[in-house]
Formats: C-alpha cells, sequence, structure tokens
C-alpha cells in the first residue's frame, strides 16, 4: 500500500513539473497567484489574468484561430470592442488580442482572449473584470502582452 501511495505520488508530482510554464512582465496593478505551471494573476477589484494552452487541432494559424474565436464569441452573443489588435511580442512572436463586451446580471463585464499560435499548440491569454475595472488596466495589460513569453 505504501508502494502504490509513491508511485501515485510520483506521478502527480511529474505531471506538475510538466505543465507549461509562461513568463509576462504583468501591470504593477495585478499580483501573480503563486504555484506551479501556468499564468495566473488578479487585481484588487478582481480583474482576472491567466494563460492556457490548447491543442492546435485542426491545424491552423493566427489569423485562423483569431477567426475562428471572433465567430464563435459572436454568435454566442458578445459584443466585440473595437478592432482586432495583433502585434509581435519583444520575442518576435506574433499575437492578436480581442475584447469583448457582455452583460452579467445587472453588470458590465469585459472579456479579452489574447491568441499566439506555437506549431501543435495554442497559448490564449485571458482577462476578464467588471467594465469599470477592466478599462482602467486595460492600455497596461496590452503594453505588457508584449512581454509575454509563450515558451517553446
Amino acid at each position: 500500500m505504501v508502494r502504490l501511495g509513491c508511485i501515485i505520488l510520483a506521478v502527480v508530482t511529474g505531471l506538475g513539473a510538466c505543465a507549461p510554464r509562461y513568463e509576462m512582465t504583468a501591470p504593477a496593478a495585478f499580483k501573480r497567484f503563486e504555484q506551479r505551471g501556468g499564468y495566473r494573476a488578479i487585481t484588487a477589484d478582481g480583474v482576472m489574468l491567466k494563460a492556457r494552452e490548447v491543442k492546435n487541432y485542426p491545424e491552423g494559424d493566427l489569423p485562423f484561430w483569431t477567426d475562428a474565436l471572433q465567430r464563435h464569441l459572436l454568435a454566442r452573443g458578445y459584443v466585440q470592442k473595437g478592432k482586432t489588435a495583433c502585434f509581435k511580442t519583444q520575442k518576435g512572436v506574433d499575437g492578436c488580442t480581442l475584447v469583448f463586451l457582455l452583460p452579467h446580471g445587472a453588470e458590465d463585464w469585459a472579456f479579452a482572449q489574447t491568441v499566439f499560435v506555437q506549431g501543435n499548440r495554442i497559448v490564449l491569454v485571458e482577462s476578464a473584470g467588471l467594465f469599470d475595472c477592466f478599462a482602467k488596466i486595460e492600455a497596461d495589460l496590452a503594453t505588457a502582452l508584449r512581454s509575454f513569453d509563450p515558451g517553446e
């Protein structure tokens, strides 16, 4: 029984080591959660920021996945705020950010998705919060995304 526990512990510990590690110089308003892998941060007024990845399947490039994401969210009732903002990170990685607005109860929320396509994976940097809170950090967040490193 002790042996089985050791094996399970080894597997769980090993899985954590495989989690993607992303780096970004977040705006001063954000405080990063200390955790293994991934990237998560929050502001005092509740604007969340996180990075995650999904498989690039079916395989597509950045314009394909940016368009697919836009169509998907618009079809679900989200309203796009402004135009899609495409840019290069400091490491030369192409990314595109889409910002959407949506009502949530009696409040308006903002939801931003930044897409990076890295070979067989898509890295998404997502942020969301009450519109008024999000609007205060939106420009700083756009600047910070240029420092994002989606890893290899």
